[in-house]
C-alpha cells in the first residue's frame, strides 16, 4: 500500500506528466536551489529523487525575497521531449506580482535544460498543453492589481499560443476561465480523454480552504463549463483528516486507463493549525462518472492510503560522512553551494549571516518528520566573535534557531552559543552564558526535535552529550507561523558564517538524520 505524502517536506505544488515509461514529478523550491526537483517512479509508489533541473543558466536568486523564486512547475512530455515551465517571482508584497514567466527542454529529465524561454509576465502558474493537431498552448493564471469594485485579483485563467519554432508566446492572450464561486483561481493544467479537454486548477487559497476544481470543453479554446460538482478534491470540512491544505493538482494516467490525481498537501503539527513540514505531495485515484473525474473513494476529502498500489514504506533517516558529493536533497539558499568535499569532510567557506538574502554559506534538507535528530560534528577555529559556524534550524531570513561556534575576545577562548530569530527579531536564549570550548578539535552538535520542541547538545571527543541551553518552541517555523508569506517549511542543515568575509572556513565530517519509523 501507499500512505499519503509519497514526497514529504518541501514538495509543493506537484506536477506530474508520463513518456509512456515513467511516470514523473516535479516540485516547487521557491528561493532555494537549484530549482525545483524532479522525482520519477515506475511504479506511481516508489519515487526518486532524479534531477534538479534549475542552474544559474536558468535562474538568477540573488536578493529574491523569502518564498518567491521559483514558483509551480508545468512538467509536460510531448514531442519527443520534456518541457518544462515556471515563474519566477521577484516580489510578492502589496497588490503587485512582480515575475517572469519561462520554459525550457529536455530529452532526459537527467540531462542538462535548455536556455529558458520567455513566455510572458501577465500571471503566475504557467503550463503547456499540446493538442492533436501539433498546436501548443500555454495557460497560467492572470493576475489583476487593481483594487476597484469588479477586479479579482486572482482573475481567471488565461490562454496563448506557444510557438515552438520561433520559440516564443504568438498572438493575444484570452480568457478561457473567469474562476469559480471559490475564487483564488491559479494552477491551470489541461487534460484531455474521450474527446473533452478538462481544466484543472487550484482554488479556494493555499490555506485550509484550498482545492482542486475542474471545468471542460470540447475545444481546447474554451469555452470552460465548471464541474457540476465544482471540486474534485479538498480536505475543507474533513478537520479530522491528517492531510490538510489539499489542492493543486493534475492527473496522469496508467497504460491500463487508470487514472490518478497528483496534488498538494499538508501535515498539521499534532493539536495545531501549523504545518512546519511544509507542503507535500500526495496521490488519489480518480474515477469517471458522465465523462467528469470524481475521486474513487467518494467524497472530496484525500485518502491516507491507497491499499491497492504497490508497498512503499517511508524512510526519512539519513547519513552521510561527505565522502562524495552532494546528493540531490541537498539545498542551497538562493546561489549556488559555496563549500567543497575535501577528504576530511564537506568545507564551507564563510559568508553573509542567515539574515542575508544574497550570499550565504548554507546547505540543509527538509525536515524529515515532527520527531527526530540531527548530529553533526563540525571543525572550525574562529578568531573574532564575527565568524560562526555550526547547524540550524531555518525556515527564512527572518525565522530560523543557529547553534554555533564562536570566538570570545575577552576571554579569548572559543565558544558554543545559540541565536534565535522569530519574525525578524534575534535572540540569544543563553542570555550569555557559554559554553567554553577547547581551543582546537572537532565538535559534535545535536538537535532534539520532538513535536516541535528542540533540545540542543554538544559533545567534546569521546565524553557524553552535554544538553545547552533550554527547551524551545520552534512550531513557528511553519508555513503559518512564520509572521508573512510561508511556502517552504522548515529546514535543517550546515551553516558558516563571516561577516568580516575574511576566507574563513568551517569543515564538517558528517551529518545525520535520524527518525523513529511508523
Amino acid at each position: 500500500m501507499v500512505k499519503n505524502p509519497i514526497l514529504t517536506g518541501m514538495n509543493p505544488d506537484p506536477s506530474a506528466c508520463t513518456d509512456g515509461k515513467r511516470y514523473y514529478i516535479a516540485t516547487s523550491t521557491f528561493e532555494w536551489y537549484p530549482g525545483m526537483k524532479i522525482y520519477a517512479s515506475d511504479d506511481l509508489a516508489h519515487w526518486e529523487l532524479v534531477a534538479r533541473p534549475l542552474t544559474t543558466k536558468q535562474i538568477n536568486l540573488q536578493g529574491i525575497p523569502d518564498s518567491a523564486g521559483v514558483w509551480a512547475p508545468g512538467l509536460r512530455y510531448f514531442a519527443g521531449k520534456f518541457w518544462l515551465t515556471y515563474s519566477v517571482m521577484h516580489q510578492i508584497e502589496g497588490v503587485y506580482k512582480d515575475l517572469r514567466n519561462y520554459v525550457v527542454t529536455a530529452d532526459r529529465v537527467e540531462d542538462d535544460w535548455s536556455d529558458p524561454i520567455y513566455i510572458g509576465s501577465q500571471g503566475f502558474d504557467p503550463s503547456l498543453f499540446q493538442d492533436d493537431d501539433g498546436q501548443i498552448y500555454v495557460v497560467s493564471q492572470n493576475w489583476d492589481y487593481r483594487q476597484s469594485y469588479g477586479h479579482q485579483k486572482f482573475n481567471g485563467i488565461l490562454m496563448q499560443r506557444f510557438d515552438a519554432e520561433q520559440k516564443k508566446v504568438v498572438g493575444p492572450s484570452f480568457q478561457v476561465f473567469a474562476g469559480s464561486p471559490q475564487g483564488g483561481t491559479e494552477g491551470p493544467s489541461i487534460f484531455k480523454r474521450h474527446g473533452f479537454y478538462y481544466l484543472l486548477m487550484a482554488e479556494g487559497g493555499s490555506g485550509r480552504h484550498h482545492s482542486v476544481t475542474v471545468a471542460r470543453s470540447q475545444k481546447v479554446t474554451g469555452p470552460y463549463e465548471l464541474s457540476p460538482h465544482v471540486t474534485l478534491l479538498t480536505a475543507y470540512n474533513a478537520d479530522q483528516q491528517p492531510i490538510q491544505k489539499a489542492g493543486h493538482g493534475n492527473l496522469v494516467e496508467t497504460p491500463d486507463g487508470r487514472t490518478f490525481l497528483i496534488h498538494l498537501m499538508s501535515r498539521y503539527l499534532p493539536g495545531t493549525g501549523l504545518s512546519v513540514l511544509g507542503r507535500e505531495t500526495a496521490i488519489e485515484e480518480v474515477v469517471w462518472q458522465q465523462d467528469w473525474p470524481v475521486l474513487r473513494s467518494g467524497g472530496l476529502a484525500p485518502e491516507t492510503v491507497l491499499s491497492d498500489l504497490p508497498d512503499a514504506p517511508q524512510t526519512q533517516s539519513y547519513v552521510t560522512n561527505f565522502d562524495g558529493p552532494l546528493d540531490r536533497g541537498w539545498s542551497s539558499l538562493r546561489q549556488p553551494l559555496l563549500g567543497t568535499i575535501k577528504p576530511d569532510g564537506l568545507e564551507l567557506k564563510a559568508d553573509e549571516s542567515l539574515s542575508s538574502l544574497f550570499s550565504q554559506a548554507l546547505v540543509t534538507r527538509s525536515w524529515p518528520d515532527f520527531s527526530f535528530t540531527a548530529d553533526t560534528a563540525v571543525q572550525f577555529t574562529p578568531t573574532s566573535y564575527r565568524h560562526q559556524a555550526g547547524m540550524t534550524l531555518y525556515y527564512n531570513t527572518r525565522n530560523w534557531v543557529l547553534l554555533y561556534i564562536s570566538y570570545d575576545e575577552a576571554t579569548q577562548r572559543r565558544i558554543l552559543n545559540m541565536q534565535t530569530a522569530k519574525h525578524g527579531e534575534i535572540a540569544e536564549p543563553s542570555n550569555g552564558l557559554y559554553a567554553y570550548l577547547p581551543d582546537d578539535g572537532p565538535i559534535q552538535l545535536r538537535f532534539s526535535v520532538e513535536d516541535a520542541t528542540v533540545q540542543a547538545y554538544y559533545r567534546v571527543g569521546d565524553g557524553d552529550f552535554q544538553a545547552f541551553g533550554r527547551h524551545l518552541d520552534v512550531s513557528y517555523l511553519s508555513d503559518e507561523g512564520v509572521g508573512g508569506w510561508g511556502f517552504t517549511g522548515a529546514m535543517v542543515g550546515l551553516t558558516a558564517i563571516d561577516t568580516d568575509r575574511k576566507d574563513t572556513t568551517a569543515t564538517f565530517t558528517h551529518f545525520a538524520i535520524n527518525t523513529t519509523e511508523a
